[in-house]
C-alpha cells in the first residue's frame, strides 16, 4: 500500500509540475505577426483579423493571461528572424514549406491561402508558367512564402524587389515600378481597397501555389505546449453536435466572407 501511495503522489506532483510549466510557458510566449489583412491587422488602435481572433480564443482555452493586446505587430522579416532565433516566440500566419519544416514547431493548419502574382491590367502581363516571369520586375516581402516559391522555381533572388512591408509594394505596383507583386491573394484585394484603388484595375496573372497557413513556434518550444495549442485549435474547429458551424468557421466568415 505504501508503494502505491508513493507512486500516486509521484504521479500527482508530476502532473502538477507539467501543468505549471505549461501555464508558465504560455504566458511567457512572445506572439508575433505582421500587418496582413484580413488575417492580422491593426485598425482604430486595435488588433483584429481571422488569425488574431483564433489565437486569442486558443489562449482563453489554455487559461492564459495573454490577450490580443500582447500580440506584437512587426515587419515580417523582423518577426521571422526572432521566431527563428529567440526562445519562447511564436509567429503567425506562416506558410509551412519544406524549407521551413525543421526550423519551427507547428500548430494548424489555420486556413488555405493562395500565393499569386498580381499585375495591373493595363500592363497586359501574360503568364502561362513560372518560367514566363523571368525578365519581369517582381516585388515581394523579404522571407515571405512568395519569395521562397519564386526562388524554388529558379528565379534569381537578386532580381526580386525585396521590401519590408506590403504598403510599399502597393505603391510600387500602382506607380509601375514593378510589373507584378507576389503575395497572398486575399490580402492583396483587401489592401488595394484600403488604399482607395479600384480592384478592377488589377488581376491575378499567375498562381504560384495554394498552401496552408500555420502558427509557427520556436523549435525549442516544449512538445507538451505544442500539443496543448493544437488541441485548443482542434476544439475551435470542431463542429457543434447539431451540425452547425464551428467557432473557427464563424470567425472565418467574419473576415473572409
Amino acid at each position: 500500500m505504501k508503494i502505491f501511495k508513493i507512486m500516486g503522489l509521484t504521479l500527482f506532483f508530476t502532473l502538477v509540475s507539467f501543468s505549471c510549466v505549461s501555464a508558465q510557458t504560455v504566458d511567457d510566449l512572445i506572439l508575433m505577426t505582421e500587418q496582413y489583412p484580413p488575417y492580422n491587422f491593426e485598425e482604430d488602435g486595435k488588433l483584429q483579423g481571422f488569425f488574431i481572433d483564433v489565437m486569442e480564443r486558443m489562449l482563453e482555452k489554455l487559461n492564459s493571461k495573454l490577450t490580443r493586446d500582447d500580440i506584437r505587430l512587426l515587419p515580417w522579416a523582423n518577426a521571422y528572424n526572432k521566431a527563428l532565433n529567440k526562445k519562447n516566440t511564436a509567429l503567425f500566419g506562416i506558410v509551412r514549406t519544406k524549407e521551413r519544416e525543421d526550423l519551427f514547431k507547428w500548430v494548424g493548419p489555420m486556413d488555405s491561402v493562395k500565393i499569386v502574382l498580381t499585375a495591373r491590367k493595363d500592363r497586359n502581363v501574360k503568364i502561362s508558367s513560372v518560367d514566363d516571369v523571368k525578365g519581369y520586375r517582381i516585388g515581394i516581402i523579404r522571407n515571405d512564402a512568395a519569395e521562397q516559391l519564386l526562388i524554388q522555381a529558379g528565379i534569381e533572388k537578386n532580381t526580386l524587389e525585396r521590401v519590408a512591408k506590403a504598403a510599399i509594394l502597393i505603391k510600387m505596383l500602382n506607380a509601375g515600378k514593378i510589373d507584378m507583386w507576389g503575395y497572398n491573394e486575399a490580402p492583396v484585394k483587401w489592401l488595394l481597397k484600403k488604399n482607395d484603388l479600384n480592384t478592377e484595375d488589377y488581376e491575378t496573372v499567375y498562381t504560384l501555389k495554394e498552401v496552408d497557413a500555420y502558427y509557427a513556434f520556436h523549435k525549442d518550444t516544449p512538445d507538451l505546449l505544442i500539443r496543448n495549442f493544437q488541441n485548443a485549435l482542434d476544439g475551435i474547429k470542431k463542429k457543434t453536435g447539431d451540425g452547425g458551424k464551428s467557432e473557427h468557421e464563424k470567425i472565418m466568415d467574419k473576415y473572409l466572407k
